[in-house]
């Protein structure tokens, strides 16, 4: 399989490599999409998207790389894919994971000067990925937005292997038993009864401490794994969280837009969390952010807007 690569300066560029990024050792997919192709009737192509980004807020963060394969109907494969220039310094946290520098980007296509292209991708399609519907969508229809263009996958069907996952291989204490290879002992379990519950939990516990050895070895030190404390949350649920220095809401449909921005254009959605289950700390941010005051970076206190 060779992919696609769009190069600023070339435009399309045939072969397996290209200037920024090296595709050698990558998967041949095309037996896969022959064989998908065989167990899923496609009345239209189904395309896989991936997205690398600047972060994981779609209202903030902007794409930086971005790859597209398509299946057809009868099984035939086709590869695109792009660095893209996000007009904004790459954070170190999200080199730190897909290794994309600001040098590399540098003079690689924006999203916008892409967008015509990714749109007659997508479009009259379906769509697939990892965990496609929560992330890649939402980040992707922002950009089109930004770019000023329609978003293409208005009514496209999605298929997240992530969300297909998750349904067939359920999280359950017997699953667990089952993975880590448990004996149950001569007494049936009884699932779903508080003892048996219990026991099972010991057991899986002492067997993923004996797998993953590697694990910390106080319960101070394995709590703070597993839960660690994001520097960057404003309440102690990290519902608010600081974004370049700004109160940023973290959940729902806004998820990475600004206080600031949304009690100026979307006051509703403020009024909608004081009246739902939230907790005092961040109702108490969102009524003084209504009232114009927000909170300052490194501070207690909130500041009213366009004050010194």
């Amino acid at each position: 399989m060779s992919w696609r690569l769009y190069d600023s300066k070339s435009y399309y560029v045939g072969g397996s490599t290209g200037s920024a990024i090296n595709f050698a050792g990558y998967m041949d997919i095309e037996p896969l999409a022959r064989q998908l192709a065989g167990r899923l009737t496609l009345a239209r192509p189904l395309v896989c998207v991936d997205l690398e980004a600047t972060g994981v807020w779609p209202g903030q963060d902007r794409i930086v790389q971005i790859a597209i394969a398509t299946i057809h109907p009868d099984g035939r494969l086709s590869t695109w894919s792009s660095l893209v220039n996000p007009e904004r310094p790459m954070p170190p946290d999200a080199q730190a994971i897909h290794g994309i520098s600001d040098a590399m980007v540098a003079t690689s296509p924006t999203f916008a000067d892409l967008a015509p292209t990714v749109s007659a991708l997508l479009t009259d399609c379906d769509l697939t990925g990892y965990n496609v519907e929560r992330y890649d969508r939402r980040l992707l229809a922002a950009e089109f937005r930004r770019a000023g263009c329609a978003d293409p996958m208005v009514g496209a069907r999605v298929l997240d292997a992530y969300t297909l996952f998750a349904r067939r291989e359920p999280r359950s204490l017997d699953a667990a038993l089952r993975f880590y290879r448990v004996e149950a002992g001569n007494t049936p379990r009884q699932a779903h009864d508080a003892r048996s519950d219990v026991e099972a939990t010991v057991a899986v516990l002492a067997a993923q401490l004996e797998t993953y050895t590697d694990l910390p070895q106080t319960v101070d030190a394995l709590h703070a794994w597993l839960y660690p404390i994001d520097p960057n949350r404003i309440d102690a649920d990290g519902r608010l969280v600081w974004r370049d220095g700004v109160a940023t809401v973290a959940f729902g449909a806004q998820a990475g837009t600004a206080l600031t921005e949304l009690a100026d254009n979307d006051r509703s959605f403020l009024e909608w969390v004081l009246r739902k289950d939230f907790s005092p700390e961040v109702k108490a941010i969102v009524e003084a952010a209504l009232e114009g005051r927000f909170p300052i970076h490194g501070e207690t206190e909130t500041t009213t807007a366009g004050s010194a």
